[in-house]
């Protein structure tokens, strides 16, 4: 998926600048890669957050335009404040279809265990994971299939499709998982002593 995203230059040099361009409903970002200097720009608060909502279930590149250019990128960096979750600062890296780069992606669950047919209870442990790649190659998302696990069973990084990229994560690294259903609480079966006569 590609985001399109209108960009200004930015020229701040204090901390009051930053704050005044928040307060105006901007972001302060920057585009930086290896065939660029760092170029500080600010985005439109409203309309970066309306797409990136859109953003999580899938790889997503960032089309930004700014002073008659146009910069392919992906969102690597994001600061965001601990209290008010506002974006504070985003960073944009320049990639081209050679580039090899390293990126999370979305794995996506499809199916329906049968263990949770049978009162088991599906555990995503991780929702992404990391590649290596040339980003041309970068897939949008990961499908693993879960319709076969039974309680108990579970799927691992090696269980992953496979592709131009290389995974991260050590292939024995558990995806989701099948626990049994909850059991009732066991009663307390400590022996009781008779009082001695």
């Amino acid at each position: 998926m590609i985001f399109t995203l209108n960009a200004d230059q930015r020229h701040t040099v204090k901390k009051s600048d930053l704050t005044n361009l928040r307060a105006d409903g901007k972001i302060p970002a920057i585009i930086y890669g290896p065939s660029m200097p760092g170029l500080s720009i600010s985005i439109n608060k409203a309309e970066f957050t309306q797409l990136f909502k859109k953003s999580f279930t899938e790889v997503c590149f960032w089309e930004i335009a700014c002073e008659g250019k146009k910069y392919h990128t992906l969102l690597k960096e994001k600061q965001i404040h601990p209290v008010t979750r506002n974006f504070l600062h985003l960073d944009f890296l320049m990639v081209d279809a050679d580039d090899l780069i390293e990126f999370d992606v979305p794995i996506r669950f499809i199916g329906e265990a049968v263990g949770t047919k049978e009162g088991g209870m599906l555990d995503a442990q991780q929702h992404t994971v990391k590649i290596t790649c040339k980003a041309a190659n970068i897939p949008e998302d990961l499908k693993l299939d879960v319709t076969n696990l039974k309680v108990g069973d579970s799927l691992h990084v090696s269980d992953l499709p496979k592709g131009n990229w290389q995974y991260k994560d050590h292939n024995d690294v558990t995806l989701v998982v099948v626990h049994p259903k909850k059991s009732e609480a066991v009663k307390d079966a400590a022996p009781t002593t008779e009082t001695e006569k």
